[in-house]
């Protein structure tokens, strides 16, 4: 039973209502392999983004980009090629954040702004700064070894599978593809996980095994994490998804995801205690998104603190006042501070 206040029928209308939060941000897109237009309305255009050293200006392959959109989170995903490049079409009109990563380099963000006249090819450019703290990764210069072992037969058919998934969403042949590059390479863990995102479409346990090989094939491979978990969760296998969750954390603190997730896992078993912890310390990560004071007003409001559940609610509010969701937290914090203006004053009525 959520701990929050007396059981009579209008506080109970009010659990309900507040518990409206947590459907908010309870909806997790796997929007890794899924079209970004399918996502978004109203496109406008796409944009290419290259990928480049900072040090020696080379192209940088095997770079994930993510797009991401608030409140929603990551709306898309891919890993650069050969060239250095992805490209991301059937954008809507709004703000952008594009995050790129490499193992052995610093993570690098850049927001863009899509308008209505935005209907061309917009073109970003990233430079990574290799990271030169020890045992973080490969020295500027180096190429990870990984890469250079795999073939080029194997890495043509790596990235035929990858525009076939990023670029055409045809998941099958895309399967097929990866599928080719791990015969010519068994050890290729990028193929491994972008096969294990295009799975998800249509089978979640051939999606887990590949996204678990590509785990265990270079455990410091963090990307394949977080699908993993996000499956994990819908199949509510909590303790499994705690563990991955905590391996990742480690493999990287700064990232907002982590503590976020952790937070939705106990939140969903009723440890509020916990969930607050893992909320608070994901609402403090850098780039958190502002859904994020959704998942806390959620734990607050189950943790007897209405005013702590008001103020993240209004922060949100703030923080995104055009969201899809302002019309369900405009009604929870309509409940929220009558209850709050209530429990103020005692009860006239005979208990």
């Amino acid at each position: 039973m959520r701990p929050y206040c007396k059981t009579t029928h209008n506080q109970s209308r009010y659990s309900r209502l507040v518990t409206v939060a947590a459907l908010l941000i309870c909806i997790c897109s796997l929007g890794f392999a899924q079209s970004t237009a399918a996502q978004l309305s109203g496109t406008v255009g796409k944009v290419l983004i290259r990928i480049r050293d900072r040090g020696n200006e080379q192209q940088l392959a095997q770079v994930q980009v993510q797009l991401i959109r608030f409140p929603d989170g990551v709306v898309g995903e891919q890993f650069t090629g050969s060239d250095g490049s992805v490209q991301f079409s059937g954008l809507s009109v709004g703000a952008f954040t594009i995050r790129a990563s490499r193992q052995g380099y610093e993570p690098e963000e850049v927001q863009i702004d899509l308008r209505n006249s935005d209907r061309t090819l917009q073109s970003v450019d990233i430079s990574l700064m290799p990271r030169k703290d020890k045992g973080s990764g490969a020295p500027q210069g180096i190429v990870a070894a990984g890469v250079l072992k795999v073939p080029d037969n194997a890495r043509k058919e790596f990235d035929r599978g990858s525009r076939l998934l990023n670029e055409k969403k045809d998941f099958d042949r895309s399967i097929a593809a990866f599928q080719r590059a791990i015969k010519l390479y068994p050890g290729y863990a990028d193929a491994y996980f972008l096969m294990g995102t295009a799975q998800m479409q249509a089978s979640a346990s051939d999606a887990e095994a590949s996204l678990r090989k590509a785990i265990a094939l270079d455990a410091r491979f963090i990307a394949p994490h977080y699908p993993l978990a996000l499956l994990l969760y819908a199949q509510q296998r909590y303790a499994e998804e705690k563990e991955l969750l905590l391996e990742a954390q480690k493999l990287d603190a700064t990232d907002w995801r982590w503590p976020f997730e952790l937070a939705r896992c106990q939140a969903q078993q009723g440890q509020w205690e916990g969930a607050l912890r893992y909320g608070v310390t994901a609402s403090g990560s850098v780039n958190a998104p502002p859904k994020v004071h959704l998942l806390l007003a959620d734990i607050y409001a189950n943790s007897g603190r209405p005013r702590d559940a008001i103020a993240e609610l209004e922060l949100f509010a703030k923080l995104d006042p055009e969201s899809f969701y302002m019309k369900r937290v405009r009604e929870v914090l309509n409940v929220l501070r009558q209850r709050s203006v209530a429990s103020a004053f005692p009860s006239s009525e005979p208990r």
